[in-house]
């Protein structure tokens, strides 16, 4: 017995190698994903080492930056790439990301911070983006990858909430509990994207894929309730809708972070088929309060408050599709949990 384990344990990093290396005819059957990492050694992540994982998704705020001075931003990026989590997720799967305010430098932070170009620039080096990459000359961080063959394609579109986003509108809003200062815009010149990233989301939404994961660090889908959110900005979330309604992209599932708690999250009708949303976060924070605010479109519940990583895993043998999304605790228990067919998720 004492020669076997040894033996598997000299073997584990060749597995690991090996898994994190895919074709592009190999389908994804589990994506794990999470936000908000203000430690690069937590409980909570050495158990996502354990989830099976063919992508990992970063959701934004992977290092709490919050800083104009570049080498401790650089600091920071290179603790957690350094780290065995990170490390460990690199050699079992790949990794792509996005980032939100804590890791582009300002909280809350908009179009308006001075130092946007140098934390992109920090960004990408963390994820070894290639020097001469098209991604380091565009303005935002905003990127798309597609992965399996036709019939079983999953289409990963990570927006950049934060580059080009114009300066919120602040008031009193009675909302009790109270997310932020923040109140809707009804200035519509106001943008969260930018029309360039607009532009590049038509194109990317004409795409052919089954299964579109819209990753947004904010929330999308929760109503108006003081904090950061697309709801701020009522008349880019009624774009969005539309977008995916004249594009007539189907499969769209929206994942976010930033809020330091879980929930699930649907709206109904306005994109051709009900918008579903799965909110993970933070996987290294307990949420002070324990109380969310409020939110009319939230499906379960439940709400969770502790570390936690999020799963969605696709079961392809099926007829129809069935997809199964879920927030995993420290111990791996699930918190909150959903399934849903993909034919849910077509424009009708």
């Amino acid at each position: 017995m004492k020669y076997s384990f040894r033996f598997h344990l000299l073997l584990l990093p060749l597995l690991l190698v090996a898994s994190s290396v895919r074709s592009a005819e190999t389908p994804l059957t589990n994506i794990v994903f999470g936000s908000c990492l203000n430690k690069v050694e937590h409980p909570m992540l050495d158990r996502t080492l354990l989830v099976p994982m063919d992508l990992f998704i970063f959701m934004g705020d992977n290092i709490y930056g919050d800083t104009t001075n570049m080498t401790v931003m650089r600091t920071k990026y290179d603790a957690l790439k350094n780290s065995r989590f990170f490390q460990g997720v690199k050699k079992k799967a790949p990794i792509v990301a996005t980032w939100d305010d804590h890791d582009y430098g300002m909280n809350d932070g908009g179009g308006n911070f001075a130092f946007k170009k140098e934390v992109q620039e920090e960004f990408y080096n963390w994820l070894d983006e290639p020097k001469d990459s098209p991604r380091r000359k565009q303005e935002g961080v905003y990127n798309a990858h597609i992965y399996g063959p036709a019939g079983k394609r999953v289409q990963v579109i990570l927006l950049d909430t934060r580059y080009f986003r114009s300066v919120l509108a602040r008031g009193n809003h009675g909302i009790e509990p109270s997310g932020g200062p923040y109140i809707p815009s009804q200035d519509k010149s106001t943008t969260m994207l930018g029309e360039t990233q607009w532009k590049w989301l038509a194109e990317e939404l004409k795409k052919p894929a089954e299964v579109r994961l819209i990753v947004s660090s904010i929330q999308f889908v929760p109503e108006f309730a003081g904090c950061e959110a697309w709801a701020n900005l009522p008349h880019e979330k009624a774009r969005l809708l539309e977008l995916l309604k004249t594009t007539k992209a189907s499969g769209v599932f929206f994942l976010s972070g930033d809020r330091h708690w879980c929930e699930f999250s649907k709206m109904d009708g306005l994109a051709g088929y009900p918008i579903y949303e799965m909110t993970a976060s933070a996987m290294t924070q307990v949420h002070p309060r324990g109380t969310p605010t409020p939110n009319k479109y939230r499906m379960l519940p439940k709400t969770f408050h502790n570390a936690n990583v999020g799963l969605l895993s696709i079961d392809w043998g099926q007829k129809d599709p069935l997809l199964h999304v879920k927030i995993l605790d420290v111990a791996g228990e699930t918190q909150l949990e959903h399934k849903l067919k993909l034919s849910e998720l077509q424009a009708k």
